[in-house]
């Protein structure tokens, strides 16, 4: 009988990917956690990722910044979007970058819900 394996990341949103069963013959080739992510994988949102850092850079060390930030005015209505920011962030966390913080605390970057910060890792 073949063992789990152990999780990986999606390479859209960043979150994790357990191992099930039906992936046993190809787990190596599992990159996606799901339709929605597969359907999606030409359209990462590197500059995303591009504009945290950026705004990382600019400020204090032990500052932080809202994911919100990141966007225009415009695009802070659209939730669609705002996902796109917080996936490259779920991304920079697995690349050890940046953390996700909660109520000042770090956060697991595929368990987290609602309001969060970002920081450069420490």
């Amino acid at each position: 009988m073949k063992t789990a394996q152990p999780p990986k990341n999606c390479l859209v949103c960043g979150r994790e990917i357990t191992w099930r069963k039906k992936w046993e013959r190809n787990w190596a080739e599992v990159k996606y956690c799901g339709e929605k992510c597969r359907r999606s994988k030409g359209t990462l949102a590197e500059n995303y990722e591009a504009a945290i850092l950026e705004l990382l850079t600019r400020r204090a060390s032990t500052s932080t910044v809202c994911p919100s930030e990141v966007l225009s005015d415009a695009q802070k209505r659209d939730s669609e979007t705002m996902e796109l920011v917080r996936q490259a962030a779920r991304r920079l966390v697995h690349a050890g970058k940046i953390e996700i913080l909660q109520s000042g605390r770090v956060v697991d970057p595929s368990e987290f819900r609602g309001p969060i910060r970002l920081r450069l890792k420490r």
